[in-house]
């Protein structure tokens, strides 16, 4: 008889491309996964995996056991989660872009006192660096910006939010039009957002004078308050850093004005950890939508 352990094994081989990467999500030692994978392939009677090179490579019988263990594996999760037979919160290490952290902190903060029995462990970074985190086991799940993660890997969406151009009050007045040779500053040039300030620039004929990585939002901010040149930031971000420092902005219509955000995750199973605070999220935002929806209804009937 198959082991749910043994399933495991062979599933995070599949998901990850190796063993290594498998012993390093299911936090077990190489010789471990080799073990059930040998047994389970003996316990079948055939060959689940084919050396290629140094690569591993996936059988017919394997592809075959793979929608069953998907399956298997679900239904177990559910089984648990339903009856409340899991052994103690589940553990996720979440990767998380700086915008996200700055301009959603109260919700990351519900985040890591989440009531879904979820013991999370934060890890920051750009979005490019989060998707390659995620793919070799770092992390178990990433909020990056939508649109640049690999097909294979699980996305749902979360927030939509605006951008928008600042500069700094010393700076020369900024347009549309007077883009071309202005300095950029970026947070990131491994940032998602760099594909919206690219079309920008296209869109309206733009070389900037040059582009310049600051590595944190609080110095970008701090350069662009000081006329150091032009940056393109979610709105949301303009409100937190108002207070401390003072910057113009210029308000953007086109189609490299929206920037979304979305979890990204390999375990697409109903029962991972991944998904369960997907759904949370966008459940407990719903709510605090109705919620504030609702005070105003009654401040203005009051």
């Amino acid at each position: 008889m198959m082991e749910n352990a043994e399933l495991e094994a062979f599933k995070a081989i599949v998901d990850y491309g190796s063993v290594t990467q498998a012993a390093l999500k299911l936090n077990r030692v190489q010789s471990s996964i080799s073990f059930r994978i040998k047994t389970l392939e003996s316990k079948l009677g055939t060959r689940l995996f084919e050396r290629s090179g140094r690569r591993i490579v996936v059988t017919a019988a394997g592809n075959e056991l793979y929608g069953y263990a998907s399956q298997i594996l679900e239904w177990v999760a559910k089984a648990e989660a339903s009856f409340g037979q899991g052994s103690g919160p589940q553990k996720l290490r979440l990767g998380v872009i700086e915008n996200f952290t700055l301009s959603r902190q109260p919700l990351l903060q519900r985040i890591m006192s989440n009531p879904i029995a979820l013991d999370i462990d934060i890890t920051l970074g750009n979005s490019t660096y989060l998707i390659d985190a995620l793919e070799s086991g770092i992390c178990d799940a990433a909020i990056v910006g939508a649109g640049i993660a690999p097909g294979h890997l699980t996305r749902l969406g979360l927030f939509e939010d605006r951008l928008t151009l600042i500069y700094g009050e010393s700076h020369a007045p900024v347009s549309l039009d007077t883009l071309d040779g202005c300095s950029f500053l970026v947070n990131s040039r491994q940032s998602a957002s760099q594909r919206n300030l690219k079309e920008l620039l296209t869109l309206h004929r733009a070389t900037p004078d040059r582009i310049v990585e600051c590595g944190s939002y609080s110095l970008l901010f701090s350069q662009v308050a000081n006329g150091a040149g032009v940056s393109l930031v979610p709105q949301a971000l303009v409100e937190v850093f108002a207070p401390t420092h003072k910057v113009l902005s210029l308000e953007l219509t086109g189609p490299y004005a929206t920037f979304n955000t979305e979890m990204v995750f390999l375990d697409a199973s109903l029962g991972s950890a991944a998904r369960r605070l997907t759904e949370w999220i966008l459940e407990s935002e719903t709510c605090e939508v109705r919620s504030t929806v609702g005070q105003r209804v009654e401040m203005s009937h009051g």
